[in-house]
C-alpha cells in the first residue's frame, strides 16, 4: 500500500459516506446527534476541510490564510459534494506534481498546543490526514446505525484489487 493509494481510497469512501447521507432527510443530516461535531454535516465538512487545510494551506506555509468555513452556509448535500469534489480535485493535482524528493518535506505544524516548529514529512501528514478522516467515518457509521441506515464498508483490498480501479 502506497500513501498516495490510501489517500485515493479515502477518497472512495468519502464519497461512499455522502451518498448514505443523501439518502437522509436534510433535517437528520443537521440535526444535532451529540457527535464530535455535532451533526453528520459538520462531521462530513470537518473531514472533508481537514484534506483541504493540509494540501491547500499547511503544507505550502499558507496556514495564515486559512479560514475555516461557515457550516451553516451548506445548505445541502449538493453543496456537501461540491465541497469533497473541489477538495479532491485540489488534492489530485498536488498528488500528480509530487517528486520522490518532496516525500521528505519538512511540514511545520501551525497549531500552538505543539512545540514551536515542530514539523513532520508530507508523508506522514498526508497519512495523519488519512487516519484522522477514518476516525470521523466510524463516527458517521455509528449514527447511520442509530437511524437504522446501513453504513458504507469498503475494505481497502476490495478497492484496490477491484478491476474497475485505476490506481
Amino acid at each position: 500500500m502506497t500513501t498516495v493509494d490510501l489517500v485515493r481510497y479515502n477518497h472512495a469512501v468519502r464519497e461512499l459516506y455522502l451518498d448514505a447521507l443523501s439518502r437522509l432527510t436534510w433535517a437528520e443530516v443537521v440535526s444535532f446527534k451529540g457527535l464530535s461535531f455535532d451533526s453528520a454535516r459538520n462531521v462530513f465538512l470537518h473531514l472533508t476541510l481537514v484534506e483541504d487545510r493540509w494540501i491547500n494551506y499547511i503544507i505550502p506555509n499558507r496556514f495564515s490564510e486559512w479560514k475555516d468555513p461557515d457550516f451553516d452556509a451548506y445548505k445541502n448535500i449538493d453543496a456537501l459534494k461540491r465541497y469533497a469534489d473541489s477538495t479532491k480535485a485540489s488534492t489530485e493535482k498536488f498528488l500528480s506534481n509530487l517528486k520522490a524528493e518532496d516525500w521528505n518535506q519538512k511540514v511545520t505544524l501551525p497549531w500552538p498546543n505543539y512545540k514551536p516548529n515542530t514539523q513532520v514529512t508530507v508523508e506522514t501528514v498526508l497519512n495523519h490526514m488519512v487516519l484522522e478522516n477514518m476516525i470521523h467515518y466510524g463516527e458517521l457509521s455509528a449514527l447511520l446505525w442509530q437511524l437504522n441506515q446501513e453504513a458504507p464498508y469498503l475494505a481497502y483490498c476490495r478497492y484496490k484489487f477491484n478491476s474497475e480501479n485505476k490506481l
